[in-house]
């Protein structure tokens, strides 16, 4: 089966890069963040799109971190400032929007992006300017190799997808899995995980289908479930179309067949778009709100204050995202290589999704839990 490369992607982040005029690391960007009134982080994101629900969930929870660091009186007697940029969820829109923040040298750090392949249009152009990124949602592969300056509180594919593929297989007994999963980097790059763990564990994948981002008929993918040995539906996507795929499964006979994913579909949408038909999904995750963690309680009461509703996983992450970037700011100021160097041995910073350290190639290492879908609700699997 062949697979759309990020090599395209990365060779118009090169080119834009090239056509920056951004400072480079040992320009005058700490000198002018240091002398700023405010202290002010970079928030790029996708606010219109087809990922602009994430992207705005995003926004609001890194709003909450900074939020909660202004309430205290802020860093060093400085305000806390988000400076938010539309990248579109757009690869090329993307490496506009580094340019535009990495010029800024009053941008200590980036909290983004949000889709890896904007991530990685992003990274060379941050890494040449030296400004951190910490994406909050970026979980492809290659973002591992994207550069000293480029964090994620978010784990790899590699990470999740072998973990629900052992869940799958080793727990459950299952042996012949359809894979589903949405035609972007992110859905690739999880369909490629899957089929290496699932080859590995001495499983079958009978179907293997792509779908596109937004699409609300799914009888095409659902047919060739329908018509192989599939036993369980494994999802490489979000929870919008998740929650269709649940719904439109008893329209083919298989109203009980299980279906997976990863924690990107963590959300109420997925149950008030899913109904009846969310019941019994299973997932891997890093956020809930039955969390214990005290942390994590305090971002979904500051969250559903100020927003009136529970926030998603996208939501934690770009709280985490903005929190390890805060945590750095107040330990050693908002120097742009001073945070890059902090963050590099960061280890032990409690967020709402976890326990956020970072090894040596800027990927978080966390341990997911499992959850399923009870009465309507999100419920943790001990």
């Amino acid at each position: 089966m062949k697979r759309r490369t990020l090599t395209a992607v990365l060779m118009a982040a090169v080119l834009a890069m090239g056509l920056t005029a951004c400072s480079s690391s040992d320009g005058g960007s700490d000198s002018a963040a240091s002398e700023s009134d405010t202290i002010r982080i970079g928030c790029a994101i996708p606010l219109t799109g087809a990922s602009a629900q994430d992207g705005q969930s995003i926004q609001n929870g890194a709003q909450i971190a900074v939020d909660q660091v202004n309430a205290e009186g802020g860093i060093d007697g400085k305000q806390v400032e988000l400076v938010v940029e539309d990248d579109k969820g757009d690869a090329s829109e993307g490496a506009t929007v580094a340019n535009l923040l990495a010029e800024d040298t009053t941008i200590s750090a980036v909290i983004g992006h949000f889709n890896s392949s904007c991530t990685l249009a992003g990274a060379p152009i941050y890494n040449e300017a030296g400004v951190v990124e910490v994406s909050p949602g970026s979980s492809a592969a290659a973002v591992t190799d994207a550069g000293d300056y480029t964090f994620r509180v978010i784990t790899t594919d590699a990470v999740q997808g072998r973990y629900l593929a052992e869940w799958a297989v080793n727990d459950l007994g299952y042996q012949n899995i359809a894979v589903l999963y949405e035609n972007t980097d992110y859905g690739l790059g999880l369909a490629q995980v899957l089929e290496e763990a699932l080859a590995d564990l001495g499983a079958n994948i009978v179907v293997e289908e792509a779908y596109e981002v937004g699409a609300t008929d799914y009888s095409t993918v659902l047919t060739k479930v329908a018509s192989s040995e599939a036993e369980v539906i494994i999802i490489g996507g979000l929870y919008n179309e998740t929650a269709l795929i649940a719904k439109q499964r008893s329209s083919f006979d298989l109203g009980d067949m299980q279906i997976m994913g990863v924690d990107a579909i963590y959300s109420d949408a997925l149950i008030e778009l899913g109904g009846e038909a969310a019941n019994g999904i299973k997932l891997t995750g890093y956020f809930s709100d039955k969390s214990t963690s005290q942390v994590a309680q305090d971002f979904i009461a500051a969250y559903e204050e100020a927003y009136g509703e529970m926030p998603a996983t996208y939501a934690a992450y770009g709280y985490d995202a903005a929190l390890v970037i805060l945590d750095a700011i107040k330990n050693v100021g908002p120097d742009r290589a001073a945070i890059q160097e902090y963050l590099s041995t960061l280890e032990g910073l409690e967020g709402a999704t976890g326990i956020n350290s970072f090894d040596e190639n800027g990927d978080v290492i966390k341990d997911p839990m499992r959850m399923t879908i009870e009465d309507g609700q999100f419920v943790v699997i001990e």
